[in-house]
């Protein structure tokens, strides 16, 4: 090897070494920054995909429960309006037939009808039937509870604030847990309040009332009776089955029938029956 390629491998080699070095880890660097860079992406996409999936799946459960809420608040109506045609006497039974159009002879015809109303449409009927026939549609017990409502007096309305205090003490302690469900407030109220006498229908539905409504308008036995008494009437009568705890009725010392729980009631009466 010669002088001058002595110095060219001394001088020239090192340095273009060195600088196919920096070339490489240039390389290299970028090359681990584009790797990154797609790793990143990659993991925004799925993380945005996955929360699109949450918001979508809490839209359509928020949008279920507000259709299962809407259609069952529809249901109760029906059951209603069911029992308000099926409490007409004859005359006024043809009347409702004939007004909108049905065979009164046949009362599956009739039950398809009403069970097809939309929202508006069972409202707009019930109202009606409510408006013209006073006790048209309501059992005896509503018609009678009915006429004791429009003739109370101050002592009565002192005893409605009675129930809405006892409504709001119980709704505490729904919330605090000592209560699982308001039918258990619902039966505890009739058992501790009336005792052996038992309870008056005005006096559960009322009661049923304040507890959703606790600092909400008077009770009014037209406007708030309706909705509240398929608690003990109709598909959805919740107060009258299910479970181990229920309303029964039965007849009271003074010879008087009125409910009672049933978990209660043979303390208090041996003449009672399920509803």
């Amino acid at each position: 090897m010669n002088r001058n390629e002595i110095e060219f491998y001394n001088n020239n080699v090192p340095a273009i070494r060195r600088a196919l070095e920096r070339i490489a880890n240039a390389l290299e660097n970028q090359n681990q920054f584009i790797v990154n860079t797609i790793k990143g992406q990659k993991h925004k996409a799925a993380y945005e995909a996955e929360q699109a999936e949450l918001y979508t799946d809490d839209i359509k459960a928020q949008d279920d429960a507000l259709n299962k809420e809407t259609q069952e608040e529809l249901d109760t109506h029906h059951d209603y309006l069911h029992g308000l045609v099926q409490d007409l006497d004859n005359d006024a039974y043809y009347e409702f037939c004939n007004t909108h159009c049905l065979p009164a002879s046949d009362t599956v015809a009739v039950s398809n009808y009403i069970t097809d109303l939309d929202y508006d449409e069972v409202l707009g009927i019930i109202k009606e039937l409510e408006e013209e026939y006073p006790f048209g549609g309501k059992s005896d017990d509503q018609a009678n509870e009915d006429v004791i409502e429009s003739q109370m007096t101050h002592e009565y309305e002192n005893n409605d604030r009675d129930i809405r205090e006892t409504a709001r003490m119980y709704s505490g302690e729904l919330q605090h847990g000592h209560f699982s469900t308001k039918k258990e407030c619902i039966l505890d109220y009739v058992t501790n309040e009336f005792g052996s006498q038992g309870a008056r229908y005005t006096d559960i539905i009322k009661f049923a009332y304040y507890l959703n409504h606790t600092n909400g308008s008077k009770f009014n036995p037209t406007r708030d009776r309706g909705y509240y008494s398929l608690g003990m009437s109709g598909r959805s009568a919740y107060l009258i089955r299910g479970g181990k705890d229920f309303l029964v009725k039965g007849i009271n010392k003074e010879g008087n029938e009125r409910y009672f729980a049933l978990s209660f009631v043979e303390s208090a009466t041996d003449y009672w029956k399920y509803i």
